[in-house]
């Protein structure tokens, strides 16, 4: 009988940690949904970038079209020349994020994590066209360099438009729109009447929709105290 007591008793008392355990999970659950709710609704007010975008990152690089086109006759043993079109320009690439897209916050023990909207490349890049520079070379014999730079012309904004997309360059802006972002999310904290846990809160981690990977391999940011 005493061991049938001792049984029920433990049971029951598992039964009371689960419920106090799934308690606390559905409250936890309820406050990220507050403040992430909290949160959306103040996107337009705080927004810096119009048309429903905040913009986070950009980059500027020097690039480079070429288009070489060699003739010869009889196969290799008789060059007619080859003719050169060259495009070089500066472009501003930039990117952003969609702010009627869907966002999730997450606070636990000061941390911040957000899984912010896709980042996304602004299109068409910002060619610097009161730099650009073009060259034209053409062979002994050869006469359509002109030809090959019209048609280089038509291929510079699609050409450049992948490049903004290249993974190696997208890798690189990521880690300046997290840094901005996370001072975002930061001074928004900051603002927000809903107790001293948001304003306490010391790091915050940012991941964009549609990235691989985990909240293990991106960065926690410190976020410092404000100066007000």
């Amino acid at each position: 009988v005493g061991r049938g007591v001792s049984n029920g008793v433990g049971q029951a008392l598992d039964a009371s940690d689960r419920a106090i355990e799934g308690l606390g999970a559905m409250v936890g659950e309820v406050a990220s949904l507050t403040v992430t709710q909290s949160f959306v609704a103040s996107l337009p007010r705080i927004a810096d970038a119009g048309g429903g975008r905040l913009e986070l990152a950009s980059a500027e690089r020097n690039e480079t079209l070429r288009d070489v086109d060699t003739l010869s006759l009889f196969g290799e043993s008789f060059s007619l020349g080859t003719s050169v079109a060259e495009i070089k320009v500066p472009v501003v690439y930039r990117y952003y994020i969609d702010l009627e897209e869907a966002w999730e916050l997450d606070l636990q023990d000061g941390l911040c994590r957000v899984l912010a909207p896709r980042l996304r490349a602004s299109l068409p890049p910002a060619i610097q066209t009161q730099h650009m520079e073009k060259k034209i070379e053409n062979g002994w014999a050869r006469f359509n360099g002109s030809q090959k730079m019209q048609e280089l012309e038509k291929q510079l904004t699609p050409t450049l438009v992948q490049y903004a997309e290249e993974a190696s360059l997208m890798i690189l802006v990521k880690q300046q729109a997290r840094k901005s972002l996370s001072r975002f999310v930061h001074q928004w904290l900051l603002q927000q009447p809903l107790g001293k846990d948001l304003a306490s809160v010391g790091f915050v981690q940012i991941r964009f929709a549609g990235e691989e990977g985990g909240w293990g391999d991106v960065p926690a940011y410190v976020q410092l105290e404000s100066e007000d």
